[in-house]
Parts: structure tokens; C-alpha cells; sequence
């Protein structure tokens, strides 16, 4: 029992430690296989191998998984089940044959129930294969199992790729950052150089920075070179520094920004230098994906050296190594070649194709400079109607403001028209009483009509004062802004402004002593235009009389307006309702604003007037 127990932790463990290992490793790993009897060590060694020659050749390598699960099967080792069929989706993880992968991990969790170093690594092993299909909310969900069993277990290694794998997961691009850096902070502590060499690495590939990009990529190729500088990632790193060289030569503004100094061509020198780094250690150790994308590069570089013959020979490897990479057509029909003379055939093909290709080397470079040309054209062209487009729109937006002005400054006189022109006309009346009747008054009569008319005139000044004070605030935004306010110094307010009116009787109303939540400004010019539309229609009536009252009712809150002056048919306030109504004087401009400024408080009027007995506005709160 205690021998299936320290192979379990190898059989875990190893994966962290295969990146340093070499050729004469692997032939030393052939040779145990050779000469020992112990099926645990063979189980192991098969292992191993298997983890050691993945990058090179994975179709290969699962041979030796096979292998081992015969051995486990004949032990009938249940947590050996669990580490082999892990092993085993990786590989085809690594091969993008996502439904065997899944197959297998799934079979893992199946015998990882009480072996949590394994069923840790299944998990992450899952959230990685999700977020290369593009589904990072399964992602999401199998990383966070992967922590818990972590944080749980304290396995500290698990919890940095725990950090690791979210980061991958996560768009924003400063959170990515700050994980990536909680994953080399325990890689570090750890002394796990191949994780936290690839961690440097990872930061890098986010980091925008492009000397905070430089510096990453040496620590991680500072780390890569005391360990293992052939490792497929040490080879991605090499390739990725000298896509950066690449970048800044390429771009002036970005070297200026970065505060490089050096020339264009000596960073053009510096790119090519590490790309082909990273293709002979790729073709010597068969790592195709970064081999291609190496080619790529190289055919960049090349094409900014202005050597195009060159170029083109790269950019020809390039399309033919992706070709062979993603075109599962190929694929399927290399498959079916089940002849030599078939295979002789597609190879004289080949060697047609490429007779073609060099006779029309000379072609493609006039047409790639033709293309560049248009490209220009056609950016410039781009630019020029954006630019126009823009201003276009600024245009319409500076119309538009113009316009909301227009509008406020029509309601604003409006307002002024409808709440000074009563008030001013009463004032009139009085100076006019006490100039052409001046012989008919008695003493207290004079007084008293001296006194009105001061009263008038002082309401007068607060009302140009609120309205005119309101209007200075409000002309930028015309809106309303609520505050609680009381029934009961409205209805003093009120009573103020039309105080000079001593031929109608007003009465207030308001036995809850109740409180509104609206803008009071707006509130008080509704009410006073209610109130002077009401003394404008009870010219011969006898004890002419306007009731304002204020209650609540089915726990909504109401104000009213009642006169009882001669009534009007309801097509006379059809302008209170319909915004289409045009405006005039049968219609009355009044009824336009009332009903403008109660639509902005969310107010909702209604009105009832019978013929001969007068009318009632009512104002609902909502």
C-alpha cells in the first residue's frame, strides 16, 4: 500500500519538472523500462516518457500511456485510473481533440472521488480546454472548483495555476494582470522556475507597456536558459521577443513612446536574431505551431528589410506549415493516399506548384506593392468621410441644442406673459381709481385703495422676483427639481399674489395640513394661471368666488381649482390634452403651459365644467 502511495505522488508530481527534461533523459527512462521487473516503476517510467516526448510528437507519445494502463488495469489500481485518464485528455487537449479529451478527463473525476491532487489537476485541465472553445463560463466554473480543492487542501502550486488559469479567463486586462502576478508570487515562493518562467512570460503577452513587455520576456528567457532552453515555451518566448523588436521597428511613434533609442535596423537585427532562435529550436525538436508562427515573423521582418525574395520563401513555409496545422481537408485526404503511386503523384504536383510559385515571385511583389498603394488610397478615403461624418454630427447636435434653447426661451416668455400680466393689470386699476375718482373718496376709502395698491405693487415685485430668479437657474436645464414642500405656505403665497383681486372671494382649504414632493416653482406657476384663467371668466357674476382645496383619497394626493363662474364646453380645453392642438385665441396660450409644466412633474390634470355653474381643475400627485 505504501508503494502505490509514493508512486501516486510521482505520477502527480512529475509534470512539474518534464520541461527540463532532455534526449538522454528519455534513453535513460527506455532503459529502466528494459531492465526492471517492478510494475510500479514501470507504470511510472511509462509516465514520464509519456510527458517528455508530448511537445515532440503526441500521436507518439500516448503509445507510452497505453502502455501503463495496461499495467494499471492489471494491478486494478483505481487512483492510478484517475492520474493515467488525465494524462490522457491532455494529450488530446494538446492535439485540439476536445471530445476524447473530455472523455477522458471525465473519466478521471470517476476515480479522483478521494485523490484531490488529481481531481485538482483534472479541473484545471478543464477550465483550460473550455476557454480554447471559446466557453469561458464552463471555464469559469471549473477553475473555481480547482481553487476550492486548493485552498482546501493548501496545495499552493494548484492555487497558482488556479491564479493562472483565471487570468486566461478574465477580459479585463488590469485584473488579468493583477492574477498573473498573485500566480508568479507563488511560483516564486514555490521555486518552480518552469511555471514561473511561463508566468513572466504570460505577463508579458498583457502587459501594454512595451519596456514593461521587454523586461518580462528576459526574466522569463533568464529563467528558461538555467533550466531548459529548448522547451517548447522557452521557444515561445524567443519568438515572442522578437515579435516585440519587430513591433517597435515597425512603428515610430510606439518606439518613441517606449523611449527607445535604438535605430530601426538594429531592432529589425535583434528580431530576426531571436526568431530564428526559436526556429532551429523548433525544428529540432518538431514544435510545429510556434515553427509556423516563427515563419511567419521571419517573413515580416524580411519584408521590412525590403529583402523580398526572401520574404516570400517565408511567407510560402508559413502558409504551407498552417496549411498542414488547421486544414483538416488535407488532412483527410493525405489520409486516403493508400498508394505510393499516389503519394509519387501529389509530390510531382507539388513540384509543378512550385515552378509556378517561383515564375510568379516577381508578380506577386508588383501586386503587393499595388495593394499597399490602394490600401492608402483607401484609408485616406476612410479617413476623409470619418472626419466628415463627425463634424456632421456635431453639427446636428449644436442644431439640436439650439433648437431645446429656442424652446425654453418661447416658454420662459410664456410664463412671464401669463403670471405678470394679471398683477400689473390690477395695479393699473387701482392708480386709475384713485386718479379719476379722486373727489368721490372719503378719507378712509383713499387709505384704503393707497394701501392696496402698495400691497399690489409689493406682491408684484416677489412674483418678478421668484419668477425671474427661477428662470436664471432653470435656462440651461429646463427641469424640474422636486424638494417637499407644504400645502400651506402655497396657499400663502397664493393668496399674497392675488391679494389686490377684492371683487372675488378666495378660500383655501386644507384640513390634513398636507405635503407635497414636487418642484415648487413649477407648482406655483400652474396654480397662479389656473387662478387668473378662473378671474378672467366670472366678469358679470355675482359674489364671484375661487375655492382652492387640498386632500387625499385613496392614498393619492390632490389639489382643486373651483370657481363659479359661467362653465365652457369641453372643446375649450381641449388644449390641456392634446399636444397637437394649435395655439390661439380661442385655445389660449394658458393651457399649453399648464399643460407643458404639468407633464413635467408627472402631474396629471383633469377638468369638469358644467354650463351656468362654473369649473373645477383637479391636480393628481402621482
Amino acid at each position: 500500500m505504501m508503494r502505490k502511495r509514493c508512486l501516486i505522488i510521482l505520477l502527480l508530481f512529475c509534470s512539474r519538472i518534464f520541461g527540463q527534461i532532455d534526449h538522454q533523459y528519455i534513453d535513460s527512462l527506455k532503459t529502466v523500462l528494459k531492465t526492471t521487473t517492478d510494475d510500479s516503476t514501470k507504470a511510472r517510467a511509462y509516465r514520464l516518457l509519456e510527458n517528455s516526448t508530448r511537445a515532440i510528437n503526441s500521436e507518439t507519445s500516448i503509445k507510452y500511456l497505453d502502455s501503463g494502463l495496461v499495467i494499471i488495469k492489471k494491478l486494478n489500481w483505481i487512483n492510478g485510473f484517475a492520474i493515467y485518464y488525465n494524462d490522457m485528455g491532455a494529450n488530446y487537449h494538446d492535439r485540439s481533440i476536445f471530445d476524447k479529451a473530455l472523455e477522458y478527463y471525465h473519466k478521471s473525476l470517476e476515480y479522483s472521488e478521494d485523490l484531490p491532487a488529481a481531481r485538482v489537476s483534472t479541473f484545471g485541465n478543464l477550465a483550460t480546454l473550455y476557454h480554447h472553445q471559446n466557453n469561458d463560463s464552463l471555464a469559469l466554473i471549473y477553475n473555481e472548483k480547482m481553487g476550492e480543492i486548493a485552498r482546501e487542501e493548501d496545495y499552493q502550486y494548484e492555487l497558482g495555476n488556479y491564479y493562472n488559469y483565471a487570468a486566461f479567463i478574465e477580459k479585463d486586462t488590469l485584473k488579468k494582470k493583477q492574477l498573473f502576478q498573485k500566480s508568479i508570487e507563488i511560483y516564486e515562493q514555490l521555486d518552480v522556475p518552469l511555471s514561473l518562467a511561463t508566468g513572466y512570460m504570460n505577463l508579458g503577452d498583457i502587459t501594454l507597456d512595451h519596456r514593461e513587455k521587454l523586461t518580462n520576456y528576459y526574466q522569463a528567457k533568464t529563467i528558461f536558459d538555467s533550466i531548459n532552453p529548448s522547451y517548447v515555451t522557452a521557444t515561445s518566448n524567443d519568438i515572442a521577443l522578437g515579435e516585440e523588436y519587430l513591433l517597435l521597428a515597425q512603428n515610430d511613434s510606439v518606439r518613441r513612446n517606449a523611449d527607445i533609442t535604438e535605430t530601426k535596423e538594429a531592432l529589425l537585427d535583434q528580431a530576426e536574431a531571436f526568431i530564428r532562435k526559436g526556429i532551429d529550436t523548433s525544428k529540432s525538436y518538431n514544435y510545429v505551431q510556434n515553427l509556423m508562427f516563427g515563419y511567419g515573423k521571419l517573413y515580416e521582418i524580411k519584408k521590412e528589410k525590403n529583402e523580398f525574395e526572401e520574404a516570400l520563401k517565408y511567407a510560402e513555409l508559413n502558409y504551407t506549415m498552417y496549411d498542414s496545422l488547421y486544414s483538416q481537408e488535407n488532412k483527410n485526404k493525405l489520409a486516403r493516399l493508400e498508394s505510393q503511386k499516389e503519394i509519387e503523384l501529389r509530390d510531382k504536383e507539388i513540384e509543378v506548384s512550385k515552378l509556378i510559385l517561383n515564375s510568379r515571385k516577381k508578380q506577386q511583389m508588383y501586386l503587393l506593392g499595388g495593394m499597399v498603394l490602394f490600401a492608402t488610397i483607401g484609408g485616406l478615403l476612410f479617413y476623409q468621410n470619418r472626419a466628415r461624418q463627425k463634424n456632421n454630427r456635431k453639427l446636428q447636435l449644436l442644431n439640436q441644442e439650439l433648437d431645446q434653447a429656442n424652446k425654453i426661451k418661447t416658454r420662459f416668455f410664456s410664463i412671464l406673459n401669463h403670471d405678470l400680466r394679471s398683477p400689473v393689470a390690477n395695479l393699473i386699476h387701482f392708480l386709475h381709481l384713485q386718479k379719476d375718482h379722486q373727489n368721490l373718496m372719503d378719507t378712509d376709502t383713499k387709505k384704503r385703495l393707497e394701501t392696496n395698491t402698495i400691497t399690489g405693487a409689493e406682491n408684484l415685485l416677489s412674483s418678478m422676483e421668484d419668477i425671474l430668479l427661477w428662470s436664471k437657474g432653470q435656462m440651461e436645464n429646463f427641469k424640474p427639481e422636486p424638494k417637499p414642500i407644504s400645502v400651506e405656505e402655497l396657499f400663502l403665497d397664493h393668496k399674497k399674489v392675488f391679494s389686490g383681486y377684492l371683487n372675488v372671494r378666495f378660500e383655501y382649504h386644507n384640513p390634513e395640513n398636507m405635503q407635497l414632493f414636487t418642484d415648487e416653482n413649477y407648482l406655483k406657476t400652474i396654480m397662479r394661471n389656473l387662478t387668473g384663467n378662473a378671474i378672467k371668466v366670472m366678469g358679470n357674476i355675482q359674489t364671484p368666488t375661487i375655492i382652492w382645496k387640498a386632500w387625499q383619497e385613496n392614498g393619492q394626493k390632490l389639489l382643486s381649482i373651483t370657481d363659479n363662474g359661467k362653465g365652457a364646453d369641453k372643446d375649450q380645453f381641449k388644449a390641456l390634452y392634446d399636444d397637437h392642438e394649435v395655439v390661439g385665441i380661442k385655445t389660449g396660450l394658458g393651457l399649453h403651459l399648464i399643460r407643458d409644466l404639468a407633464k413635467a412633474i408627472d402631474c396629471e390634470i383633469t377638468v369638469s365644467s358644467e354650463m351656468g355653474k362654473g369649473t373645477v381643475f383637479t391636480l393628481l400627485f402621482k
